[in-house]
């Protein structure tokens, strides 16, 4: 296989510059393999160390109610909340009776999974349309097979995605019968519709036939909706950021055409002897070349090198 763009609820996989592919919106970021998303910094409050050190004391402390809480104290009131217990996806016995274990983003409004937890189950059903109950606690009105994934930004609706079952290694989709990706390593398993990209429009209305990563190896595509809708020459920082038909790839991958570190280029049918590429140089290069036969011939627009 070669492996030479990037991959980000809204962007699943980000890619790292040099020849790989990143990801996507709230509660869906496809990130690229090599990517990160947000970390926050030691001290980001805005205060010293000496003054950070005082407000931990005085959180610590407290104002006697054991809430947390200090309104006494010179910075005013803090609420100071526990960490969030993780949950193993693998292990059904570590979530309480009525609850699920489910992907959310540690940093709240980051989009990018990287946290299992457990929450109480909702009663939708798979392929149901779905919201979010608390969307900082991961809670949601899906059933305890599924989560809530493409949600649109102003209705708040998504559709319950079900959830892989199994293990790691030996994985299965039993009650929709699709197949089970497991994107941002290991951290979003979920059940997705295959697709082909060279099959515009294949993809159910407001999804996209986007790279499906899983531990930094593309393994094929998956429906799943887009950050963005990038197209030829337009910038791009995932996998998910670009129109249907096109893939992220890095600026040297695309050619001299890109402006910026990643773009949009299109995919290309490389038995096509007809098809031309955009891009100045650019040509159908295979990317999977022998290795996976249900992609044979898809290739993308890009630099032969």
């Amino acid at each position: 296989m070669i492996l030479r763009t990037r991959w980000t609820p809204t962007a699943i996989e980000r890619l790292p510059l040099g020849r790989t592919l990143c990801c996507f919106t709230l509660g869906c970021l496809l990130t690229l393999p090599g990517c990160k998303g947000p970390e926050a910094t030691p001290n980001d409050s805005g205060l010293d160390e000496g003054n950070a050190e005082a407000a931990d004391a005085d959180a610590d402390a407290g104002d006697g109610d054991g809430d947390g809480d200090d309104c006494e104290s010179f910075l005013g009131c803090l609420d100071v909340k526990p960490p969030i217990p993780s949950c193993d996806f693998w292990d059904d016995e570590d979530c309480e009776e009525g609850e699920k274990c489910t992907p959310i983003p540690s940093t709240p409004g980051s989009g990018a999974w990287d946290l299992f937890v457990c929450v109480p189950a909702g009663t939708e059903a798979p392929g149901s349309t779905c919201s979010f109950i608390d969307a900082t606690s991961g809670e949601d009105t899906c059933d305890a097979t599924s989560m809530c994934l493409d949600v649109d930004a102003d209705t708040g609706e998504g559709t319950c995605t079900e959830l892989c079952v199994g293990s790691a290694e030996n994985n299965s989709c039993p009650q929709t019968g699709n197949t089970c990706w497991l994107l941002n390593d290991g951290q979003l398993p979920v059940c997705l519709g295959d697709c082909s990209p060279l099959n515009t429009g294949e993809c159910p209305p407001g999804q996209t036939c986007t790279a499906g990563f899983e531990g930094g190896t593309l393994n094929g595509f998956i429906c799943f909706a887009p950050a963005a809708s990038g197209i030829t020459g337009e910038e791009c920082d995932c996998a998910n950021c670009c129109a249907d038909g096109h893939l992220c790839t890095d600026a040297p991958t695309y050619g001299t055409d890109c402006a910026f570190d990643l773009c949009c280029t299109e995919y290309c049918d490389i038995t096509d002897g007809g098809f031309g590429c955009a891009g100045t140089g650019q040509q159908c290069i295979p990317l999977f070349e022998d290795s996976n036969p249900n992609y044979a011939d898809v290739g993308a627009c890009q630099i032969p090198m």
